[in-house]
């Protein structure tokens, strides 16, 4: 066979080649474009995640202090004294 003869293949495995290449390439820009939205949310979820964070490290340290103050109201003396009267009105109030 003549590398005329050739010629049309040749073309033909070019063009072949070249629709192949261009599909890959617009499938590679979609898989890009999802890529940065998905690291976009990536990010978002991130920050929302550092947030939450400093924010439950703030209810704990409130729930702390407020767990110390009741301990130091039931280690007073009136607290203590009371105990009865406080055991006999929960008897009463019972239906």
């Amino acid at each position: 066979m003549s590398l005329r003869e050739q010629q049309p293949e040749l073309e033909q495995e070019d063009d072949t080649t070249l629709a192949v290449t261009d599909s890959t390439l617009r499938r590679l820009d979609v898989a890009k474009g999802r890529e940065k939205h998905l690291t976009e949310q990536v990010d978002k979820l991130e920050r929302r995640l550092l947030e939450k964070e400093k924010e439950l490290t703030g209810l704990q340290r409130e729930l702390k202090n407020r767990s110390e103050a009741v301990g130091e109201i039931q280690r007073t003396f009136s607290w203590r004294v009371t105990k009865p009267l406080r055991a006999v009105r929960r008897l009463l109030s019972r239906p």
